[in-house]
């Protein structure tokens, strides 16, 4: 499970702990503490889980993190703020890959404010319910060869065992967010391998279900920026590839006038653009032999002449 719950209203509130991230002493009364179950090692739909070891990083990783609605990372979507974490293990309870199931749970505080008030009130009716968290993972192995690259495709069986994913070595936790539908895709961990966005996306688009890819607001922006970087790119491309073929094509007049210059054009259209680099080399220098560059000012070649002082003479 990748995304949580918020659980029953937290006992006294240690302020101890909360005044570790306050600018001022509260009173008990001030604040407004509820805890959360945030996320386990249990294979979740997009089969994938946390490793127990990755749960204890994020056990650290998560203390004095932010709670935010809809995974918004701005200032007015902040909500609340992790105080406490804690690991618990349910000795009844085992996962699907065999293991005791182990869930990450923390405690979060907000003040008692107007503001807040209807915040405390969603959260005290049900409403906001249903938690999920964002964090980076350094790695990811496949559950059936332990590698971190390999043949095997997650959600595909192999000898009756289901292949899944195991995220380890959490690199940083960013936040938790209330969501309002976590059976979605879009619900579950904002999930960034240190590898790149570029590696995640694709990941992500090659191994899309029938039913397409859901991605959030933050994610759906990051990929929008690297497609404006992509056309960007293209369109440099296309401009060197433009110019390769007009070098072709003029060098290509110069030492094969004979050759119509349509079949020519279909020849450097159909090259890759490493051969027609290379082509374009080579005919600057082929046509560089014919027809040596000579220097539109370059001054005529003259005699030696006759050491004389002929010219001073009276």
């Amino acid at each position: 499970m990748k995304e949580g719950l918020v659980r029953k209203n937290a006992a006294a509130p240690d302020m101890e702990q909360i005044g570790r991230y306050t600018r001022r002493a509260y009173s008990p009364e001030e604040v407004y503490t509820f805890s959360l179950v945030l996320c386990d090692n249990e294979v979740d739909r997009d089969f994938e889980r946390f490793s127990r070891e990755a749960l204890e990083g994020l056990r650290e990783l998560f203390l004095g993190k932010t709670v935010l609605l809809d995974h918004q990372r701005s200032a007015a979507s902040q909500t609340a703020r992790i105080y406490d974490t804690g690991l618990e293990e349910l000795p009844d309870k085992t996962t699907q890959a065999g293991e005791p199931y182990v869930r990450l749970t923390a405690k979060a505080y907000l003040p008692r404010t107007e503001k807040n008030r209807q915040v405390i009130e969603l959260i005290e009716s049900g409403i906001l319910k249903e938690v999920s968290v964002g964090c980076s993972m350094k790695r990811s192995v496949c559950s059936l060869c332990g590698k971190e690259q390999c043949q095997h495709v997650k959600g595909r069986t192999y000898g009756g065992r289901r292949c899944h994913r195991v995220l380890c070595d959490p690199a940083d936790a960013y936040e938790c967010s209330f969501v309002a539908v976590p059976a979605q895709r879009a619900a579950g961990v904002v999930k960034h391998y240190e590898g790149g966005m570029d590696m995640d996306i694709e990941k992500r688009l090659e191994e899309a279900p029938e039913e397409g890819v859901l991605l959030t607001k933050s994610q759906a922006g990051e990929l929008l920026a690297q497609v404006k970087a992509w056309k960007e790119e293209a369109q440099w491309g296309r401009s060197y590839r433009e110019r390769l073929q007009g070098d072709v094509l003029k060098y290509s007049a110069v030492l094969q006038p004979e050759l119509p210059r349509a079949v020519m054009e279909a020849v450097v259209k159909a090259l890759a653009l490493p051969e027609l680099s290379q082509m374009a080399e080579t005919y600057e220098k082929l046509a560089g032999q014919k027809l040596p560059l000579k220097p539109q000012l370059a001054p005529e070649a003259q005699g030696v002449r006759e050491a004389s002082n002929g010219e001073f003479c009276i």
